[in-house]
């Protein structure tokens, strides 16, 4: 009875219940897909993620017992030492590098569902790798690229701030106007064969026409995420707090605890895997506002259905 209903269709007009119930649809359908090629990609990288994390709420640990038994200079920042730097820096690599991979692979998951008659059913990883690894590239080349455009734009408004703090008022609300529609980018860029300047100019033709649907599935999807990752965080906030509570009532005695730092370790390894997952909300739905812009704008489906009228 699975395989009778029809296939989730990308490109067409819907109103924003419509998109939700498209992607809602979607992870349904192919749920088991989603969560095994996921747990391959990133349950990996959470591991490791996880004990740079952990490292670094450790280094935040000892720091509060330092200030708590007083043995803490005037520079807290000298005191945590390169460790803390290090598990920084790692914690911020491996989440860039588990967002484009989990991004990566459900986008070419979506477009394999598009051009496979069996949509997802019976896939394996050599299905996927091709357009995993061109979506890799791309999206990385998207990030280098919207990273300077990002930056630049900062550099601007602050020195227009320093020129006059009510330049504010006018700076920051267009920046966010500008960010919404830059949304739309990834799945313009991955699943359209066009160039980085082209899809920067669709993302904006296409944005700016569909504001108000990129706003909105970014924010109920945003709080969809947002509620699953609290609910997997809550081991993780309670081992933090029994440990902090302890630490700062036995003078830093409880932080190198091995059975703590081990649950705490294992509860962070939750609350990332977790996070990531909960993130293919947000993914999927930007999937089917694009299809939605890509079709009030640009009549997709019309424009095909002419290039192929002497096929039918």
């Amino acid at each position: 009875m699975e395989s009778q209903k029809p296939k989730i269709a990308m490109y067409v007009k819907r109103p924003f219940g419509e998109k939700l119930n498209a992607s809602f649809d979607f992870i349904k359908e192919n749920w088991k897909q989603l969560f095994k090629y996921s747990t391959y990609l990133i349950l990996p990288i959470c591991i490791i993620q996880a004990a740079n994390f952990s490292g670094l709420m450790g280094s935040m640990t000892d720091l509060t017992a330092m200030q708590t038994s007083g043995g803490i200079g005037e520079n807290p920042l000298a005191a945590l030492g390169p460790s803390f730097a290090l598990n920084y820096a790692g914690v911020i690599f491996f989440s860039c590098s588990g967002g484009l991979l989990l991004t990566s692979l459900i986008y070419a998951m979506v477009r394999l569902y598009n051009e496979r008659e069996e949509r997802l059913n019976g896939i394996v990883f050599s299905d996927i790798k091709s357009l995993l690894l061109r979506n890799v590239k791309r999206l990385f080349l998207m990030g280098i690229a919207c990273g300077f455009l990002f930056f630049f734009a900062v550099i601007l408004v602050v020195l227009l701030a320093v020129l006059t703090p009510f330049t504010l008022i006018l700076t920051i609300p267009l920046l966010f106007a500008f960010m919404v529609p830059l949304a739309l980018m990834a799945p313009i860029y991955l699943f359209e064969d066009i160039s980085l300047g082209e899809a920067f100019a669709k993302t904006f033709r296409l944005g700016f026409a569909t504001w108000g649907g990129v706003f909105l599935i970014l924010l109920v999807m945003g709080l969809i995420a947002s509620v699953l990752q609290g609910i997997v965080s809550i081991p993780w906030y309670v081992i933090y707090i029994v440990k902090m509570i302890f630490t700062m009532s036995d003078g830093g005695a409880t932080s190198s605890s091995v059975g703590l730092n081990f649950a705490q370790y294992l509860f962070s390894i939750l609350m990332l895997y977790g996070s990531y997952l909960s993130a293919i909300f947000s993914i999927v739905g930007l999937v089917y506002q694009y299809g939605h812009a890509s079709e009030v704008v640009d009549s997709i489906t019309v424009e095909s259905d002419i290039d192929n009228f002497d096929k039918l």
